[in-house]
């Protein structure tokens, strides 16, 4: 590249007062003359300068038809998922992180992301699992004192795809009026509009088994809990210890680090983990954990769910409601747009108090659907749709939203303690 410099003449009055100054020695104006040196133009090897800021390198395209211009920050190439919203204000590096966004491009509505940067601390498993990111501003600095790197920085080493300077809000309209909608992200030039339109309306998420490529495949030890600094609910833990055996769909490292504030001992094992080895371990109580898409593409996930139903108690969280709804006899259904973000209230219908949760599904439990004997705990006031459910004779607990938060208000923490009630006494009834 070659450098080239300009320099630059300003002829400025000596006085900047409302009357222009007049020098009588001269009989006219005094001016002076300052000269300084534009900042540097790069010019490409022909000679051109270079734009000074990023141009439009990039297309989200929809499969209802729309295109939209995009300008990149993460890794290049062309990629295809669901894209859905996420109303969160900040936590986008857990979002990143967590398993349940398998198959999905996540647009943030909060206009300004990336401000704080990334860190080790605020990861939710060893990877991102999400196809790519979309917001409205990339923030052109960081200001965090746990920030290591670059929100840009990070999506590159991670091969995730970035993209900003879009419309959010009118794609995030078009998402409320017609529902989640197939997607296609791609920087690459050869490749045409109604390719990419094509590419979009070629695929679906309904019906594939995203859980498979985001569990572990062979069980292990979880021993770490909420860091000191951070924990925020030790007033009610009775100091016992419990075992028990979390069910991998995707899970979150804060639940299983919540659990282990609470005093229990946890085995992580794969989503195929055979029941009849699960009971051999001798667990007090089971977690089915959250993960992504549609639980009706896991059979065997829920023939699990019913083999241990009534044999030790269990709490499901996210996909683990879901399957468990699925495994009592209920149905699930797909949502328009789903519910993605920290700001969903939710009343208890038990106590009638009201959580503000963190929420993340495309799929509900049809409460209509349900047998005898099981409670719905909790509605989302947003659209009345199924939260939480209760079988006191099975022993059965469950939640659609995520109790950990991360991110997201704590509101909902006490669900762990009401897990831990239910394993105490199941084992004093024993």
């Amino acid at each position: 590249m070659a450098m080239a410099t300009r320099t630059l003449g300003f002829v400025l009055p000596t006085s900047f007062s409302s009357q222009p100054s007049f020098d009588r020695r001269g009989g006219g104006f005094r001016v002076s003359i300052i000269r300084c040196s534009a900042s540097p133009l790069t010019l490409s090897t022909s000679g051109v300068a270079e734009k000074p800021w990023t141009s439009y390198n990039a297309r989200l395209v929809l499969e209802d038809g729309s295109i939209w211009p995009a300008k990149t920050f993460g890794a290049p190439g062309t990629r295809i998922a669901e894209l859905v919203f996420n109303t969160s204000l900040t936590g986008y590096q857990e979002i990143l992180t967590d398993p349940s966004y398998a198959g999905q491009f996540v647009l943030m509505t909060n206009p300004q992301i990336g401000n704080t940067g990334v860190n080790p601390d605020d990861e939710e498993s060893g990877q991102c699992f999400l196809t790519g990111l979309v917001i409205r501003n990339l923030s052109i600095s960081t200001s965090n004192w746990r920030c290591t790197k670059t929100l840009a920085d990070y999506l590159t080493e991670r091969n995730i795809m970035g993209v900003y300077d879009l419309d959010t809000r009118a794609i995030t309209r078009r998402l409320r009026e017609d529902g989640s909608l197939i997607g296609v992200l791609s920087t690459e030039e050869s490749k045409t509009d109604d390719e990419l339109l094509q590419m979009s309306r070629s695929w679906d998420i309904v019906g594939i088994d995203l859980i498979s490529d985001v569990s572990c495949k062979s069980p292990y030890e979880w021993v770490d809990k909420t860091n000191p600094e951070w924990d925020f609910n030790t007033n009610s833990r009775d100091g016992k210890s419990y075992k028990v055996i979390a069910y991998d769909f995707g899970i979150k490292q804060n639940i299983l680090r919540r659990l282990s504030s609470y005093g229990c001992q946890i085995t992580v094992v794969p989503s195929t983990w055979p029941a009849s080895e699960a009971l051999k371990m001798n667990p007090d109580g089971i977690l089915f954990s959250n993960g992504p898409g549609d639980p009706s593409a896991v059979p065997y996930a829920v023939e699990t769910v019913k083999e241990l139903l009534g044999k030790v108690p269990v709490y499901g969280i996210c996909m683990g409601h879901q399957l468990l709804g699925q495994a009592l006899g209920g149905k699930t259904f797909k949502m328009k747009f789903g519910h993605h973000g920290g700001n969903h209230p939710v009343r208890n219908n038990r106590t009638g108090q009201v959580e503000i949760s963190a929420q993340n599904h495309n799929y509900a439990v049809d409460p209509a659907s349900l047998p005898g004997g099981v409670e719905v705990t909790h509605v989302n006031l947003n659209d009345g749709s199924c939260a939480g459910l209760s079988y006191p004779a099975m022993n059965v607990m469950s939640l659609q939203y995520h109790p950990e938060a991360s991110p997201g208000p704590h509101d909902s923490d006490n669900a762990f303690r009401e897990f831990i009630e239910l394993m105490k006494r199941s084992k004093q009834s024993s």
